[in-house]
């Protein structure tokens, strides 16, 4: 006679240990996936900021008048006037802020398009503070951490 097989499937403890090790690895995959999109998010951050910069130069030199960067709100924001217009706003994501400690709170371009305060915009990152430096003149910017 043949012998049946018993198939039964899978007991309760195999089920529980592939289940946790599936856990342990989609966690795994989360957590480095969440510091791949914060560090790319701080790089575009940083990019629009550098092209707002050279924006608000540009509109310096065009309109030969005195343009603004300021930031307001505090450090979570800034705006780019001309005589009390906003020109334009931009909301820094929620892990970035400029520091109090700051030497430079606004950035002032002349209708030449040179900068008339210079020094360093200090932010605070999610894991470090990264300076941006405003040349004296041009107002070409340099990025540290």
């Amino acid at each position: 006679m043949e012998e049946i097989k018993k198939q039964a499937g899978f007991t309760l403890i195999e089920t529980t240990l592939m289940l946790m090790i599936v856990m342990v690895i989609s966690s795994a995959v989360i957590y480095g996936t969440s510091n791949k999109v914060i560090e790319l998010e701080e790089k575009k951050f940083f990019r629009q900021f550098q092209l707002d910069v050279q924006r608000a130069q540009a509109l310096a030199l065009s309109q030969e008048q005195y343009i603004v960067l300021k930031f307001g709100n505090k450090g979570t924001s800034y705006s780019t006037t001309n005589s009390n217009i906003t020109l334009f706003e931009n909301r820094l994501p929620s892990h970035i802020s400029l520091s109090e400690d700051s030497k430079l709170k606004e950035l002032i371009f002349l209708p030449s398009g040179m900068v008339r305060n210079f020094g360093s915009f200090a932010f605070l990152t999610s894991k470090e503070t990264k300076l941006v430096t405003v040349h004296i003149g041009t107002g070409k910017l340099a990025y540290e951490q």
